[in-house]
């Protein structure tokens, strides 16, 4: 009869037996280790794959299955990233290969793709987060202060090594838990683009580890064998197209678009250098988040139609294709559908509302439309015909996009999308529409918020003073982003200016080009607000508590009230010519003409130039004539024309930077000089008037106060202090001899006070504000231009 039914028992059995034993954990093998891992649960206890990752598919997985064709077998998942949709073929029984050029996405594709039954056991998932002293101290030396709170950044360091003891599928399924658990937290994001309080993760180094040991759980629970032989990959893309042998290919590939582009290995920098311990890369240490140096090539603009006809040309043998793609994204729909059609390819577009998730709070991220493009074998010619762009030469010069959706019933299918069809040549404008932080109307955005929601104020109305008439309507917003800097979060946008079609909008091109309209503020709706004091949440103004009521805006026993904005909807722009709510809600540059964005530029910058012309010159106008007249030749050399887009592009940047820098310079003079004339005015009121300020601090302030006035303001205050009545120091010394010297000694004795520092009745010692003066200076100005007597000065006569 055996002792012992199992090795584990056995090598219980040693350990008590013998105390002194030690024994080498590699050395054991993992046959006793799989014996005590999980079993494989039935599909309705498997949970649902979730994911936190940039541009996941995890909420449109039903919607893809609903449009993949029939009798398809295998399918590649040519872009994998976070393998969900890869997964949900699996469960489908299908055969998946998954492809991603990233490490951390094909360590998950290993973990829950082409891993049919290998798990971590309990103890596996302890062992990953002990103590080891051969750790290394990378993620301490590079990262300290980013990304994680204190004590994290060792942990990290010390599981990583411990992921090192593991091999084959079990060191997949530890790596991809741990760039998971990277990912997630109490606040951040799931990327690592922002150095700031907004980009960290707030969890404990307990707190990182409890995460953690949940992740590999759960990616235990979603191993399962579907009876198919599933591969992952990490292969460029173009090296394994050729060779794929496939029903299907899935493409979700990585694509620029209006508002910005994405490059996956820098938005996951430190998880995908945590893969191979940044093993032969170098981080750039002038950078604030520390990323490496890569030689991938990012899909702008100018590349993407490029990209998408190679990669789509070498998947030209495998029969269908899904590809998911979304609005406002490059090449166009029109142009993507005729770069499959000349594939022999028959597409249908389809269309769905989403909401992208990025950040690890909560994730609505950016409005979207979702594209799917479902193609299959067809003819060219039937394809080319089918992909030929609708004709817009009869089309209303409409300008903002009317969303149309018609619904005849389940069985029909009629729906349309309205036109988005500017007229050229109109000028468009950037601007921050709004900041992180708390507005004077007491209004408080958080970046959560900005984040999710800035992409709302896409398609908005710009008119003029917050004015609700139709008339007032001079442009709309045509793209949104959020970007983050050391002072916060913002939400920037371009707007358009319809001076085609209204004459308020020219005049509100010509205000806004003479800097006469600098500043914006923004509409917006919101489903819920939160009060700062109470934390209550109301859903109706009416419900308000006290501190929002009353207090809004101001201070409540010296804190803040303000309310917190959930569910922020922007609703359109007002154009100002002063201060709004928010001081830095202002334009930032205004374009004469649309001009096409510079590709070389960085995601968030603004894609406008500023062309001044001299219309009103008649010699100018003249000389414009006559160019027209001119027959223009065309340069037939395209390496010379990019040479001279090329060097435009770089003298503009240089007359941009030199205008930034007179206007600085221009700054710093007005500063000095209007400091340098509150610096007289102030020592003029000390000696003559007898000003008297409580502490140097003080006195300082009102100096800065008198420095920001504008031209008019500091007059009219000169004007004020003038008229102010001399000091009683002034009045005694004028009524007196110059030698009369105990006079003079009067002047300055103490008022008499009692011992108990108790003023007598008949003495008014109190100091008069500042406020107080310029109030009785401006009140004499006032009735000495209207003839009429001061109250003292009527006194006095009566």
């Amino acid at each position: 009869m055996e002792l012992f039914a199992t090795d584990l028992e056995r090598l219980a059995f040693l350990l008590e037996a013998d105390a002194a034993l030690t024994l080498d954990p590699d050395a054991l093998g993992t046959e006793a280790a799989e014996q005590s891992a999980p079993e494989e649960l039935p599909p309705e206890k498997r949970p649902k794959y979730i994911t936190n990752y940039i541009g996941s598919k995890q909420k449109l997985v039903d919607w893809i299955w609903k449009h993949t064709p029939e009798g398809v077998g295998t399918v590649l998942d040519a872009f994998s990233g976070s393998a969900v949709v890869a997964y949900m073929y699996k469960t489908k029984g299908l055969q998946v290969i998954a492809n991603d050029r990233l490490r951390y996405c094909h360590h998950a594709a290993r973990a829950i793709i082409e891993n049919n039954s290998v798990r971590l056991s309990e103890d596996e998932i302890e062992a990953l987060m002990a103590d080891n002293a051969k750790a290394g101290s990378f993620v301490q030396d590079n990262f300290k202060g980013i990304f994680f709170a204190k004590g994290v950044h060792a942990l990290i360091d010390t599981i990583r090594a411990n992921c090192d003891k593991l091999s084959g599928i079990k060191k997949d399924i530890a790596l991809f838990g741990l760039g998971k658990t990277c990912m997630s937290g109490k606040g951040g994001f799931g990327h690592f683009s922002s150095s700031t309080d907004y980009g960290r993760r707030k969890d404990t180094p307990e707190e990182f580890k409890e995460r953690l040991r949940k992740n590999l759980q759960r990616i235990n629970a979603l191993v399962f064998d579907n009876g198919k032989e599933n591969k992952a990959h990490r292969h460029d893309i173009n090296d394994l197209l050729p060779k794929a042998k496939a029903d299907l290919a899935y493409f979700d590939p990585p694509y620029a678009t209006e508002f910005s582009t994405t490059n996956y290995e820098r938005a996951y920098h430190f998880v995908e250098g945590l893969m191979t311990y940044w093993d032969g890369l170098e981080i750039k240490a002038d950078t604030k988040v520390k990323y490496y140096e890569t030689d991938h090539k990012t899909v702008t603009k100018s590349n993407a139609s490029e990209f998408f006809q190679t990669f789509l040309g070498n998947a030209k043998h495998i029969r269908h294709w899904l590809i998911s793609y979304r609005d406002h994204a490059y090449p166009n729909e029109q142009e993507m559908k005729k770069i499959i059609g000349s594939f022999g390819k028959q597409s249908q577009m389809k269309s769905k509302d989403h909401h992208y998730v990025i950040t690890s709070r909560h994730g609505d991220a950016s409005n979207a439309k979702e594209r799917l493009f479902v193609c299959i074998p067809g003819s060219t010619a039937k394809a080319e015909q089918e992909m030929k762009p609708v004709p817009l030469a009869a089309a209303a010069n409409f300008h903002t996009s009317i969303p149309v959706d018609i619904r005849l019933g389940e069985a029909e299918r009629l729906s349309a999308e309205g036109m988005d069809v500017g007229a050229p040549g109109d000028p468009q404008f950037s601007f921050v529409l709004c900041r992180t932080g708390t507005n004077k109307n007491g209004d408080h955005f958080t970046a959560d918020e900005l984040s999710g929601r800035h992409m709302t104020a896409v398609n908005k109305k710009v008119d003029l003073q917050h004015s609700q008439e139709f008339n007032d309507i001079v442009g709309g917003v045509v793209a949104a982003d959020y970007l983050e800097d050391d002072n916060g979060g913002r939400v920037e946008c371009v707007g358009e200016l319809y001076v085609h079609d209204t004459p308020a909008a020219r005049l509100a091109y010509k205000l806004m080009k003479r800097g006469i309209i600098s500043q914006v503020s923004m509409e917006c709706d919101y489903q819920e607000g939160e009060c700062s004091v109470c934390h209550k949440r109301f859903q109706n103004k009416a419900d308000y508590c006290t501190h929002l009521r009353k207090f809004k805006g101001r201070d409540f026993n010296g804190q803040p009230v303000f309310e917190i904005l959930q569910g922020v909807t922007f609703t359109g722009l007002g154009l100002l010519d002063r201060k709004g709510a928010d001081e830095n809600a202002r334009i930032l540059q205004v374009a004469s003409i649309q001009s096409q964005p510079d590709q070389s530029q960085h995601e968030g910058d603004s894609t406008m130039e500023d062309k001044n012309k001299p219309n009103d010159d008649p010699a100018a106008k003249t000389e414009s004539d006559a160019a027209k007249k001119k027959p223009v030749q065309q340069e037939t050399d395209p390496a010379r024309v990019s040479d001279l887009e090329k060097e435009n592009r770089q003298l503009k940047a240089q007359v941009a930077e030199l205008q930034k820098r007179v206007q600085e310079l221009e700054a710093e003079q007005k500063a000095a000089a209007c400091r340098s004339r509150a610096k007289k005015l102030l020592t003029r009121l000390v000696e003559k008037q007898g000003l008297s300020f409580a502490s140097e601090a003080d006195r300082d302030a009102e100096l800065k106060r008198l420095a920001e006035l504008s031209d008019e303001a500091f007059t009219a205050t000169e004007a004020a202090y003038e008229r102010l009545p001399k000091s009683a120091k002034e009045e005694k010394l004028a009524a007196s001899d110059p030698g009369d010297k105990p006079a003079a000694k009067a002047s300055t004795e103490q008022p008499l006070r009692s011992d108990a520092g108790v003023r007598p009745h008949d003495v008014d010692d109190r100091k008069v504000s500042l406020e107080d003066r310029l109030r009785d200076g401006f009140m004499a100005a006032y009735r000495n231009r209207v003839g009429e007597d001061s109250p003292e000065h009527s006194e006095h006569n009566a």
